[in-house]
């Protein structure tokens, strides 16, 4: 007896609605799709509110669930539209949003509580401990980070008992999700509010020259986990999730399909069996691959983050540099298909090893994947040929040079005529019976759901009766509607005048009564609060304005020389001291406190940027082993995401009063403010993506530090910038924490700084981020605590910065531009 098998969801993108009918169309379970407001990628062709009503009809007639991604971070100005917005949605049966702000998550909740919330990657989850604090506001799925192995998934599995939505195909960021703040402090678009520049895309200088990997240093290869779908049916993931809703329709339609066809064998043949055919149909299954690189891929593809090859210790696996990056091109590499063998004035020859077809774009490109040229084939080309191609003057192409195929168009046009061209039916049943002086009856059926109508009193015809093949065609022509019939059982009475007129109609109204009736169960009624009372409620709340309050100020550091400049530093006002947990050690850490309180001064730790399944085991063992002895000690923790809240409030017992949420935590509206008090934490830090009219609603909260200097991060990343362009310093035992330059087009540098203690990189934005001018502008906002941020600062830059003196190049920041 086969064991039962828990089938994943396929999950497909729509960026418009051609894309979300060839996902349909190509066998999806669920569709994700961004309305005109609120979404992640808001240069999709996102739909107007018409359109959205009909994709949730559209979806719901074919039994595929739809998702509204509501994924960004809002600002209270605009946390008012947010409830008018959704309501349609809601009432039309929306089955889920996607949510990155937690105060949207807190407000959707209790404004819409029958919805289900999935918790966005942009919530950067990496384990399934806070699944309690996140139920509790109504979230039944959390979108891991895609940075996770296989081995941390089944843990997650193990943890939680939300549902598990993975991501499976498609782009991957260099940063972990919803830790980047590169396009939007370089150039006012922000990841986090869907408008992203793809700054990991350019081109970048290492320490001042050319890497040998290539010059897209930050540029990760294109996922596809289709090779691990049964280890991923095995832990028990619910939903395969793909990305892509800046895509083509072909390419939703063809990745849906091949997810879909190997769940669907695995769930057919089971464990041994799949893994059997996979075997002895490998050619079948290496050709699958080789189209879904036909439609997209960059540099090939990757699972190394399920193989847990970056983010995890060194020790256990060893891989060749820059195997994750798609270095030396950031876009569509096509296939490999020839090599140049020869080269004359203004025409060349190269030798074909696949296939190529008429309307097929090929390219030539040098050792460093840049193209030189290309062109569209015009005829059926074999493997095997040599053909003649003339090139454009200038090309610089050599003898040896490689030849891809960017475009397959006969595999394009296949693609299209399956899952796009012919728009999907609904299929139905129907039972049709007619006897004499009854009325005639049409009964349509889509699994449980029958609908049913009645025709006129059935009388004997004088001439001409109706027979069972011709009633059966002038019911099952459906047109232009969504339904087809597969079968239609007709029982009548012999000799009946049965009007074609009566049966075109009992159709057309049971056709529209069975439309109405599916739709009918996943509407819901209008909520109490419909005439928007939360949301007066919301915009008119009472604040926590704490003016004349001493002015206080909070000093972050890195290392015990920078510690040792802030202690000889003498200022009363410097009343807490945050220790950053990358480089100190633990004795170093215990050390600091006792030299902190000495001085009379509070000491905080701020725990890791990342906190991964094995920074909880290394800090379990230190925070609440025998030895340990800071725990207890120290007089308060910084967190950054949701792992580390409940580490401590749950594995080491620390009171929520202890705890300071930092920038990261993106405290960006009054509802994100009120979800952490309501959960004992009324200590935050402003994120750097408010511009100083956008924070009014929060500045005037009592627990609200705002960062006056420091190196920005840009990006936080599983990828190591040193190990991917050198060597593994962590291996090596030296270069750990080193600083590395980058410098992209425009000239501007970044240091990138791998953090070998818990495995993660920063990168900082090099121009420090210096708003002492603008204290005064934010203490009558109500602020009256400020902090220094130090990172790789010197003992004398230190010093500088606390007494005001700096006076070096500076950035404000987006204080007062803000970003889109």
């Amino acid at each position: 007896m086969k064991d039962k098998i828990k089938v994943p969801e396929i999950l497909a993108p729509a960026g418009s609605m051609e894309s979300l009918k060839a996902a349909v169309a190509a066998g999806c379970d669920a569709i994700y799709i961004g309305g005109s407001r609120f979404g992640a990628r808001a240069y999709a062709d996102n739909p107007e509110k018409d359109e959205m009503l009909s994709a949730i009809e559209y979806c719901h007639l074919h039994g595929v669930k739809i998702y509204m991604t509501v994924n960004t971070l809002l600002k209270d100005r605009e946390m008012d539209e947010l409830y008018p917005f959704l309501k349609p949605y809601y009432e039309a049966g929306l089955d889920a949003v996607i949510v990155q702000d937690i105060g949207v998550l807190k407000n959707i909740h209790e404004w819409f509580p029958d919805i289900e919330i999935h918790a966005s990657t942009q919530m950067t989850l990496t384990m399934g401990v806070s699944d309690k604090l996140l139920k509790k506001y109504g979230v039944t799925r959390m979108v891991p980070a895609r940075e996770l192995s296989m081995e941390e998934l089944v843990q997650m599995r193990k943890d939680t008992s939300l549902e598990m939505e993975v991501f499976v195909h498609g782009a991957l960021c260099y940063c972990y999700s919803g830790q980047c703040l590169f396009s939007s402090m370089l150039g006012g678009r922000s990841g986090n509010r869907g408008r992203c520049a793809q700054p990991c895309r350019q081109q970048y200088l290492v320490d001042g020259k050319k890497c040998g990997i290539g010059e897209y240093v930050l540029s990760p290869m294109e996922l596809s986990n289709l090779p691990y779908i049964a280890e991923m049916i095995e832990c028990g993931i619910d939903s395969f999730k793909i990305e892509g809703r800046m895509k083509r329709p072909e390419y939703t339609a063809f990745v849906t399909a091949m997810f879909r066809k190997y769940t669907d064998l695995y769930v057919e043949l089971g464990k041994d069996g799949y893994r059997d055919y996979i075997k002895t149909n490998r050619a079948e299954f290496e050709n699958d691959i080789c189209h879904l690189k036909e439609i997209y891929n960059r540099g090939g593809f990757t699972q190394g983050y399920l193989e847990g090859r970056s983010g995890v210790p060194f020790e256990k696996k060893k891989y060749d540099s820059g195997v994750m990056l798609s270095a030396k091109r950031p876009k569509h590499g096509g296939v490999l298909v020839g090599k140049v063998i020869s080269v004359g004035k203004g025409s060349l020859r190269y030798k074909l090893d696949k296939d190529i077809y008429p309307q097929d774009v090929v390219e030539f490109c040098d050792k460093n994947m840049r193209q030189e040229y290309e062109y569209t084939v015009g005829t059926h080309l074999k493997a095997g040929m040599q053909v003649e191609a003339r090139f454009k003057k200038g090309s610089r192409i050599f003898a040896g040079d490689e030849v891809y195929r960017t475009k397959k168009a006969v595999l394009l046009d296949d693609i299209r005529e399956k899952y796009i061209d012919k728009e999907k039916k609904v299929i139905i049943t129907g039972k049709f019976e007619a006897h004499t002086g009854e009325n005639a009856v049409l009964q349509v059926i889509l699994k449980d759901i029958v609908y049913s109508v009645s025709g006129d009193v059935c009388q004997n015809a004088l001439k001409n009766p109706a027979d069972e093949k011709s009633v059966k065609k002038s019911i099952m022509q459906t047109g232009n509607t969504e339904f087809e019939f597969s079968t239609l059982d007709v029982t009548m009475d012999d000799g009946l005048f049965i009007p074609v007129g009566m049966l075109k109609k009992m159709r057309r109204e049971a056709l529209d009564g069975l439309k109405k009736k599916i739709l009918e169960k996943h509407r819901r009624s209008v909520m109490p609060c419909d005439e928007g009372e939360k949301v007066k409620e919301y915009l008119t709340g009472e604040s926590e304005k704490e003016l004349g309050k001493t002015t206080e100020y909070i000093v972050s550091v890195m290392n015990m020389e920078q510690l040792s400049a802030v202690l000889d530093f003498k200022d009363k006002n410097i009343t807490k001291i945050y220790l950053r947990m990358e480089i100190l050690d633990d004795n170093e850490i215990n050390h600091a406190i006792d030299e902190i309180h000495k001085n009379k001064k509070k000491a905080f730790i701020v725990m890791p940027q990342i906190f991964r399944k094995n920074v909880w085991e290394r800090e379990s063992a230190v925070l609440t082993g025998k030895d340990s002895s800071y725990l207890e000690k120290c007089d308060g923790f910084v967190i950054k995401n949701f792992e580390e809240y409940t580490f401590l409030t749950e594995k080491c017992m620390i009171s929520s009063e202890k705890i300071v949420c930092d920038a990261q935590m993106y405290v960006m509206n009054k509802s994100a403010y009120d979800f952490w008090k309501e959960n004992g934490i009324t200590k935050f830090t402003m994120p750097f993506e408010l511009t100083e009219y956008e924070m009014d609603g929060i500045a005037k909260k009592a627990g609200c530090e705002f960062i006056l200097y420091t190196h920005i991060p840009l990006m936080v990343s599983a990828q190591c910038v040193r190990y991917n362009t050198k060597k593994c310093a962590f291996s090596e035992k030296k270069g750990i924490n080193e600083k590395i330059i980058l410098t992209d087009r425009k000239s501007r540098e970044f240091m990138a700084i791998n953090y070998c203690k818990y495995c993660y990189n920063i990168i900082y934005q090099k121009t420090p981020l210096y708003l002492k001018e603008y204290e005064d502008k934010l203490k009558d906002k109500g602020i009256s605590k400020f902090r220094y941020d130090f990172t790789f600062e010197s003992i004398e830059e230190v010093k500088t910065v606390l007494s005001g003196k700096y006076n070096g190049i500076y950035d404000e920041g987006h204080i007062t531009n803000g970003v889109e």
